[in-house]
């Protein structure tokens, strides 16, 4: 056989995996078969080749610690490859003979090496590489310049279009969290929990546009609404680097408008490995300190370097406490200017407790051309607290408290076994995971005093403002009587099973022209199930009859409540206040102590005084099933230094069927087991396939510019809630909320270029552009629903009679929408600069998007019937339809962060700035933007210090949100009302790390 049989026969290989994902051509299985059978049984040729093969380590001189995504050639040819997370690399049909070996890096110095490569066996080297600031005998690179230079090598490497935050620069930055610090990266926003970041949205895409894997793994959706995963549950530290991919190849999975971010957590190393961290922390809006968090790493290798073993261990704890301010506003109808005011404000300390529990264990063994990998992680969130609550209906001229208490478990599991093999002219990799989640509120309770005829009217409602609405209301404490008593339950539960397989066939047509074909697929199957109960009094207490309220007075004999029409809140009245609620600019008003809440619930509940509401319990109940299938098909074909290119097809196929509840009218009498709820089971599925083709092209005309274009297809899938068939009718509101069964996949067409420039001074600096063309994209509507409305035809609401309702709903938008942006990331430090300036790193990046799409709206119209009838209906109704213009919800028009850092000797400090304009929450209705919410401008300071002592210690200090920034929507860009203000303070860390 000769040389080139094998990479024709390769090619042979990928064409016919093509002609299967397209058209399943009985043939060309036949092909692939004949062509796999014939290349396993030559024996000769596979052994022949095998031996031709260069292996080896690139490692930091004096560290020893692997260098990940250097560059190591041949000299004269093109073949090379770029190092993994270990610093391996792996060169296949190398030339026998004197060869030189070029190993390069950026920020160290390269080295040529001369090697003699045999046929009989396998080359193997491991190279050292010194950092380029030597003073001495003594090697100045600091941590915050490895953790760049390995984000900027990693980038380089890349065959797409990816940002990196490498595991030295997640030790730098005072992130709690991996959303944290995703959110360093160019074109990520951040969405806030607590004061702290939980979701990313990438390139102005929501959270759910988005997948995220740890090692190339699939984790669950954590949302009970959505498809998104909350990044809080994951301790930055315990990650060994994160990956943004924003142009997907087709070896990954097609879900994705934004992107796919990948965690990575690493493999054991060589010898006996250790890294723990320990701290406490204030927070300056509580004055607490309780926080604390440990860190805890330790691995080693053993048989003879055959078995690795890393555990990774973190638990934290955090006040994550707030003040928050709603409101809702009207406008004063007439003349020709709006004139607006608040109509209801509400006022809500939160006293919050987060506490995170996490863990992770590698294990991978070596065999015979490849390894093993065991991953498997564990995290687990706990939000445990309550909530005090003023609120003003100046509208309804009501005065309400409320108070709630509970708390919330989230947590993910996730494991994998992979194996993986090189035999030089084939490689694969195949493994099976288990994921699963859960979010779960076992025990909420939730109390509701009132007072009606609250407040005095103003005469100028056009001079109103919301620091004034409280000074209008009477706070009758002992006319405020107790409204209602709630208690509920939930819990949302994903399982996830996956298997996957990749097969690689590397080929060299000449000493110019190499690449590799790799074909692949992956089936998941995914069911999730929501279940929820809410028992409630309703408004018993307060215009039901005595029941309830006699119950409570024999209960508590001491406070005199025998035959009041209410039950004073006077009687149950907590003792704590706050003055410096809001900084002191909104009052909170009274509250019932918590221990009472419970002690009333109970005794309804016991007492029989409390209902399952439909709605709350059986109502929102689904359960479901998922099932992926894809394969892909791709080749890499690199002409010489300068070109690559890289085309593809995926194909998807999904399945989905799930049931849930239609809650009808009627409401279950009061102490009637949840099985008396009045619900009829309903049950949708959907079936779609796509084929997403996707190209890949990379220009490098000198070795320090690199231009990479892409052109891809990818889709996104509807929420759970959003096919789920869950209806919902409200006689007395007269609306409903209705399922669309005919919901399709969204499907975007992406056009991606990126220019990057690397200099020694200069550092490294990127350039990106993006466009994006939605289709199908899935929106909220309302209309109402009206005799041969088209809108949604198979609407079945039998509670609605003629009379027409309003419909809540989703469709798939039947106008494109467009995303457009650019990134510009300068990353760069100061080494050639003399004295004590030679410790400056600089890492900046901007942002600037815009997005915008035609939404559908439908307004009610009575129309006379004509000619006139003689007897009534004189009238029918009719939908108009009409557009208007929107942004994409949660999309910012620019992002900026700023990141100065300083190390001289021991000593590092690091001063971070984050700066988001202002996104679209939600849209309001045809009046125009006045009813449109909108998230404000947020800003924020971190700074991070840290000290290293002798024996591998290390002191820090982290001081997040030194402007104590706080998140802020509102309504109207002309009047910014406030419709949510949410302020955390600022918050300290001090640490010690001991690493070995």
């Amino acid at each position: 056989m000769h040389k080139g049989t094998t990479p024709i026969r390769a090619f042979l290989l990928a064409l016919s995996f093509l002609l299967i994902l397209q058209s399943s051509s009985v043939v060309a299985k036949s092909v692939i078969l004949n062509e796999l059978e014939a290349l396993l049984n030559n024996k000769d040729e596979i052994e022949r080749i095998a031996t031709t093969r260069v292996k080896g380590k690139v490692l930091e001189a004096g560290t020893k610690e692997p260098l990940i995504g250097a560059s190591v050639l041949i000299k004269g040819t093109i073949q090379g490859d770029a190092t993994n997370a270990e610093g391996e690399f792996t060169i296949n049909n190398v030339e026998a003979g004197a060869q030189t070996l070029v190993v390069s890096y950026i920020g160290y110095n390269s080295e040529e090496i001369f090697i003699e490569v045999s046929e009989t066996e396998e080359f193997y080297i491991e190279v050292e590489l010194e950092w380029k600031g030597i003073e001495g005998d003594e090697v100045i690179v600091s941590a915050q310049v490895k953790g760049q230079v390995a984000a900027i090598n990693q980038q380089r490497s890349s065959n797409t279009i990816s940002n990196i935050v490498s595991k030295d620069r997640i030790s730098e930055l005072p992130d709690v969290n991996a959303a944290e610090s995703i959110g360093r990266l160019p074109g990520v926003s951040l969405q806030r929990s607590g004061g702290e970041a939980n979701k990313i949205v990438v390139r102005g895409l929501s959270p759910k546009y988005n997948t995220v894997t740890v090692n190339g793994m699939r984790v669950p959706s954590t949302d009970t609404q959505n498809r998104s995963v909350d990044l809080s549950l994951i301790s930055s530290n315990m990650l060994d680097g994160i990956e943004v991919t924003k142009a997907l190849t087709p070896d990954k999975d097609g879900d994705a408008f934004g992107g796919t971010v990948d965690l990575k957590i690493r493999n054991a190393s060589e010898g006996l490995t250790g890294d723990f961290q320990l701290q406490g922390g204030h927070t300056a809006l509580q004055n607490t300190y309780n926080n604390y968090k440990f860190v805890g790493s330790l691995g080693n290798r053993f048989f003879d370097d055959n078995l690795g073993i890393i555990v990774n261990f973190n638990t934290d704890q955090y006040d994550r406490s707030g003040d928050l301010l709603s409101g809702e506003y009207s406008d004063i109808p007439g003349g020709t200017d709006r004139i607006i005011f608040p109509k209801t404000m509400t006022l809500t300390e939160r006293t919050l407790t987060r506490s995170r529990l996490g863990g992770s264990a590698i294990i991978d063994y070596k065999i015979p051309q490849g390894k093993v990998v065991l991953n498997s992680i564990y995290n687990k969130l706990t939000n445990d607290g309550f909530t005090r609550v003023n609120e003003l209906d100046y509208e309804r001229q009501l005065h309400k408290y409320r108070m709630t208490e509970g708390y919330n478990d989230t947590y993910i599991t996730a494991t994998s076994i992979n194996l993986e093999q090189d035999f030089n002219w084939i490689q694969y990799d195949l493994g099976v995971s288990f994921t699963k989640s859960s979010s779960k509120s076992p025990e909420d309770y939730e109390s509701e005093f009132m007072e009606e005829n609250a407040n005095l009217q103003s005469t100028q409602e056009d001079t109103l403002k919301p620091q004034n609405l409280a000074g209008l209301f009477y706070n009758d404490i002992d006319n405020t009587g107790l409204l209602g008593l709630t208690k509920s339950w939930r819990e949302t539960k994903e399982d996830e099973k996956g298997i996957f397989a990749n097969i690689k066939i590397p080929f060299q047509l000449n000493k110019q022209v190499v690449g590799y074909v790799k074909f692949g697929g992956k089936y998941r199957k995914l069911t999730r199930s929501n279940d929820q109960n809410e028992l409630a009094s309703g408004s018993g207490p307060y215009y039901g009859g005595s029941g309830i309220r006699n119950a409570i007075a024999d209960a508590y004999p001491d406070k005199n409540l025998e035959g009041l029409s209410k039950i004073p809140l006077s009687a149950f009245q907590g003792t704590y206040t706050n003055d410096d609620f809001l900084s002191g600019d909104y009052p909170l008003g009274y509250s019932i102590a918590p221990s009472y809440m419970r002690e009333l619930t109970e005794i309804a509940i016991n007492g029989g005084f409390m209902k399952y509401f439909r709605n709350g319990s059986l109502g929102q109940d689904y359960e479901g099933e998922e099932e992926f299938q894809a394969l892909y098909g791709m080749t890499e074909f690199n002409f010489g230094e300068y070109v690559t290119l890289m085309p593809g097809v995926r194909w998807e196929g999904e399945k989905t069927d799930y049931t849930a509840k239609f809650s009808t009218a009627l409401e279950p009498p009061l102490g009637a087991p949840l099985e008396s709820v009045s619900y009829q089971d309903t049950s949708t599925s959907r079936s779609n396939d796509f084929f997403l083709p996707m190209v890949h092209l990379q220009i490098k005309p000198t070795s320090w510019i690199n231009l990479r274009l892409a052109y891809t297809h990818s889709i996104s899938r509807p929420d759970f809630r959003q096919f789920a068939p869950i209806t919902y009718f409200d006689f007395i509101g007269n609306y409903a909320n209705a399922p669309n069964k005919d919901l399709e996949t969204s499907k975007s067409i992406n056009y991606d270029a990126s220019l990057s420039v690397y200099r020694n001074k200069l550092g490294f600096f990127t350039a990106s552009v993006f466009y994006k063309e939605i289709e199908d994209l899935i929106w909220g509507i309302n209309f109402y629903d009206v005799p041969d409305q088209q809108i949604l035809p198979d609407l079945e609401i039998a509670e609605a009679g003629g009379k027409p309702i309003k419909i809540n709903t989703v469709i798939n938008n039947p106008n494109k929408a467009t995303l457009k942006g650019y990134e510009l990331d300068w990353q760069t430090n100061f080494w050639y600069l003399p004295s004590v300036f030679k410790g400056l790193v600089l890492n900046v990046n901007y942002t600037h998007i815009k997005s915008e799409t035609e939404i559908p709206s439908f307004t009610l119209e009575e129309v006379p019937i004509v000619p006139a009838p003689r007897r009534p209906p004189f009238s029918t109704f009719a939908l108009r339809d009409t557009t208007y213009s929107r942004t994409l919800r949660d999309q910012p028009s620019d992002i900026l962060n700023l990141t100065l850092g300083y190390d001289i000797k021991g000593f590092s400090a690091r001063v971070s700035l984050f700066y988001q304009v202002g996104t679209t929450l939600g849209t309001g209705s045809i009046l125009g933007t006045y009813d449109d919410t909108f998230k404000d401008d947020y800003y924020r300071v971190d700074v991070s210090l840290k000290q290293q002592l002798p024996k591998n210690f290390q002191i820090y200090a982290n001081l997040n949100n030194l402007n104590g920034a706080g998140d802020k929507s509102y309504q109207s860009p002309t009047y910014k009302y406030p419709t949510n203000q949410q302020f955390y303070g600022f918050t300290m860390d001090l640490g010690v790390r001991y690493k070995f």
